[in-house]
């Protein structure tokens, strides 16, 4: 199996792990005693998929999507 390590900025981390969650990946924290993460391959295309579509801007907020919801419930 091989390991793929992702360095993921501050700013988009609590994204980025909900959306790795959503594909089954298992993170990893740094501060875990193992820094191996086996990913399938198509994990792994997953993934990079995922990223792409980030640095493009094809992706929706969190606190957006709340919003929207919210304003959906309240009809």
């Amino acid at each position: 199996m091989e390991t793929l390590t992702i360095n993921i900025p501050d700013d988009k981390s609590l994204m980025v792990k909900q959306i790795l969650k959503e594909f089954g990946v298992t993170i990893i924290d740094k501060a875990s005693k193992s820094e191996n993460l086996e990913l399938s391959p198509e994990q792994q295309r997953e993934i990079i998929s995922s990223q792409e579509q980030i640095k493009k801007g094809l992706f929706v907020e969190q606190s957006t999507l709340d919003d929207e919801i919210e304003k959906w419930l309240k009809k």
